[in-house]
């Protein structure tokens, strides 16, 4: 059975490490317990919602894909994606969207195309 409490478990982990963040440190950051972490990590205790949620977002950790996994879609747009285009206009976006084109396209035109004149 699947357990969202489980995978945040491990999710936790995985978001610190790559952040290179010592139990010891994050928790001083949050202002929580080193315990809390470490039990945290090992499945040992169940968190409150309030420090999953501390936890969740000093680390970017989406809750959505770790409690509904079978409503999120590949095709979700990530979160640093969606920040970026939050504060744009229509416009604003449309510019940045049409030059993302334009790159993969210059990204899959042969080497040989592209010196052309």
């Amino acid at each position: 059975m699947y357990n969202p409490v489980d995978e945040f478990s491990k999710k936790l982990r995985e978001k610190r490490d790559a952040a290179e963040k010592t139990q010891k440190g994050l928790a001083a950051k949050l202002g929580l317990s080193h315990r809390t972490i470490m039990d945290t990590e090992l499945c040992r205790s169940n968190p409150k919602f309030e420090t999953v949620a501390i936890l969740a977002k000093e680390l970017d950790i989406s809750l959505d894909a770790i409690v509904f996994p079978d409503t999120i879609s590949p095709n979700d747009i990530p979160k640093c994606v969606y920040d970026f285009f939050k504060s744009k206009t229509g416009a604003e976006a449309q510019k940045y969207i049409d030059l993302c084109k334009q790159a993969d396209t210059f990204r899959d035109t042969p080497p040989e195309e592209k010196k052309k004149p």
